[in-house]
């Protein structure tokens, strides 16, 4: 079966992804290989277009098999990764290279899902002058960043309490201490993983919280100021729990040491702190809504939602990664498939329809 790690990193509905236009011919994505296949190509070689296709190899390892050494990989475009082998015993074929894409044969196997042979390795900054444009195919890169700070300053704009207001431009703003917010993905694999993934997820949750705040019969004792705040930082700790190199968002040692919810709270109080005057109710009433927000003491929040701005923001945090993952899944389904392969984060294949 296709591997089941599959990861969107694009916002917003679901796109297919454009072939590689080379030289002379047009050349596979990842996306585009999961996407046309179906059992007729099992252990088919390049089975689309007849051509290799490109893949960016998140991490290669290599292992001394019985019949000779080969990689294990993580390879993958701009939506998606999943594990491969690559074999490199063949005349010609190369060994992968972490943070470089592959020109490579490829096949799949309904059993041993999929292999690559490589035929070529290409920097960012080479593919990008043999192919104008592939790099945004090829790299987990949020193609928008520009607009997300546009929006979200604005949000900081609309915030009327001085002392929220001046928190949230002290770290988000144009000249806030926290711009590794815009350069973080929001996950490792599940959803959101890609440069920009944690701005493009952390201004989502805040339109569904605004939504909810609109729509509510409670909204005149639902405080904004506080649920948009709570709402954009929420994952700021995130900028300190992944590694950005070769685009493999591993776990920091401090990631691993004390988790995005700790090491966001630490971020927020110092901020707090240099804000004279700031009220002790109100730096609570957002910390709480802050670590409260995976909903459940199980899924690491030390606190459960007590107040109307953490429910919301639990909801819209758990709606906006669910939602997220479920177009990632349906996006790389197979064309005549209406039926997802099998979700972790859902413990179920998922129905997508037909259109």
């Amino acid at each position: 079966m296709i591997s089941k790690d599959l990861t969107e990193i694009k916002s917003g509905r679901k796109e297919r992804i454009k072939m590689i236009r080379g030289k002379q011919d047009d050349y596979p994505t990842l996306s585009e290989i999961l996407q046309s296949y179906s059992a007729l190509q099992n252990k088919v070689e390049n089975f689309v277009n007849m051509k290799p296709g490109f893949f960016f190899v998140f991490s290669a390892e290599k292992i001394e098999g019985s019949r000779g050494p080969y990689y294990i990989c993580t390879v993958g475009d701009s939506r998606i990764r999943i594990e491969s082998k690559a074999w490199i015993g063949d005349s010609g074929v190369i060994e992968p290279r972490a943070g470089h894409i592959a020109l490579a044969d490829y096949m799949h196997d309904e059993k041993y899902g999929l292999s690559i042979k490589v035929k070529r390795n290409f920097t960012p900054d080479e593919m990008e002058a043999y192919s104008a444009g592939s790099i945004t195919k090829l790299i987990p890169v949020i193609s928008n960043i520009a607009a997300l700070r546009s929006e979200i300053q604005r949000l900081i704009e609309s915030v009327k309490n001085e002392f929220l207001r001046e928190l949230l431009d002290s770290l988000l703003g144009e000249n806030g201490s926290c711009q590794e917010f815009f350069d973080s993905p929001a996950a490792k694999t599940y959803h959101h993983a890609l440069i920009g993934g944690l701005a493009s997820h952390s201004l989502q949750v805040a339109r569904y919280a605004l939504g909810i705040y609109e729509l509510s019969p409670s909204r005149d004792s639902i405080d904004r100021d506080i649920l948009v705040v709570a709402a954009l930082l929420h994952d700021i700790g995130k900028v300190k729990t992944y590694s950005t190199d070769d685009y493999a968002f591993e776990y920091t040692d401090r990631g691993q040491l004390e988790e995005h919810i700790a090491i966001g709270i630490r971020i927020l109080e110092r901020a707090i702190v240099k804000i004279d005057g700031f009220p002790e109710t109100l730096a609570s009433e957002l910390i709480h809504a802050i670590i409260s927000h995976h909903g459940e003491l199980q899924y690491g929040s030390p606190v459960t939602p007590k107040t109307r701005e953490a429910f919301i923001l639990a909801l819209c945090d758990n709606l906006d990664a669910r939602l997220d993952h479920f177009e990632s899944m349906a996006a790389v389904t197979q064309e005549d498939s209406s039926w997802t392969e099998y979700s972790r984060m859902f413990q179920s294949r998922l129905y997508k329809g037909n259109h």
